[in-house]
């Protein structure tokens, strides 16, 4: 990240509550102007205070806010870059091996739906491969990039956006941690998703082992973009609320999906079966 990034203040925050039970949490890190706290009913870890949404706009507004950090430095090899290709290749041979096995044809012709897309690299590959797909992105220079490779990105958020389903694919790679209602983002993605879809997600853990060694030092907490905080219990209970179910975890850093990631998930899930969801 540059020299120019935003500075910002208790002024440009906001407090929230947990988004399962509207609990306010206890604390657990005071990082000022943000606070990191635990649901005393879920368990679920929520940053609050944290970024009101105008600031969290001008947080991802930042020109080199991927190039910096997420996709390194474009200009010369990148380890980083390279890390995000092997994942992406990863991911896409795990969602390719679903879909064939529950349509028989592969991913010729699939709808596919990724929200958080950055620079497009897993939408381009996906493309690559015979899917037809969106994208919906916060940053609006990552949507300009995008655009420069002829993929449709909705500048916004994914609860925003101004999509039709059914999606036989959405995924959203670590996106989850940085949206400011995932149950709503979840609710929106069942609304989005076919009833065969896989849904497909990676995201740090807060009960991983770096976490719990290095507490408020661990690398991932950045609480100015990482606002919530999951571990599979939690996960599993906002997809159970969103009428989504867990198929998939998978924490191993030997996993090409996951290589070399000692704290994150990636997940896979597919929609409630009808009879068995609520009225």
């Amino acid at each position: 990240m540059s020299d120019s990034a935003p500075v910002f203040s208790a002024a440009d925050t906001e407090k929230v509550c947990c988004c399962l039970c509207g609990d306010p949490g206890r604390p657990v890190y005071d990082l000022p102007p943000y606070g990191v706290r635990r649901c005393s009913h879920c368990t679920l870890v929520f940053v609050s205070p944290r970024l009101q949404r105008a600031a969290l706009s001008r947080f991802y507004d930042q020109v080199d806010y991927f190039e910096g950090g997420v996709y390194g430095d474009q200009s010369r090899f990148s380890p980083a870059m390279a890390l995000q290709r092997v994942w992406t290749a990863g991911r896409l041979n795990r969602i390719d091996r679903i879909v064939k096995a529950r349509n028989g044809r592969g991913s010729a012709g699939q709808r596919l739906l990724e929200f958080g897309s950055g620079y497009g690299l897993f939408l381009a590959a996906a493309r690559d491969r015979g899917y037809q797909v969106q994208g919906v992105e916060l940053s609006r220079p990552a949507v300009r990039e995008s655009a420069k490779q002829g993929l449709d990105v909705y500048c916004g958020q994914l609860v925003d956006a101004p999509l039709t389903g059914p999606y036989g694919v959405i995924c959203g790679w670590d996106t989850l941690e940085h949206v400011p209602d995932p149950l709503a983002v979840l609710r929106r993605i069942r609304e989005l998703a076919a009833d065969d879809a896989t849904v497909a997600l990676s995201t740090p853990y807060f009960s991983s082992l770096p976490s719990r060694v290095l507490g408020q030092r661990w690398w991932t907490l950045k609480p100015a973009e990482h606002i919530w905080h999951y571990t599979p219990y939690t996960l599993r209970l906002l997809a159970a609320r969103a009428d989504l179910v867990v198929t998939t975890v998978i924490r191993s850093p030997l996993t090409a999906a996951n290589l070399t990631r000692l704290d994150s998930l990636v997940v896979l899930l597919r929609p409630a079966r009808r009879s068995s969801r609520r009225n």
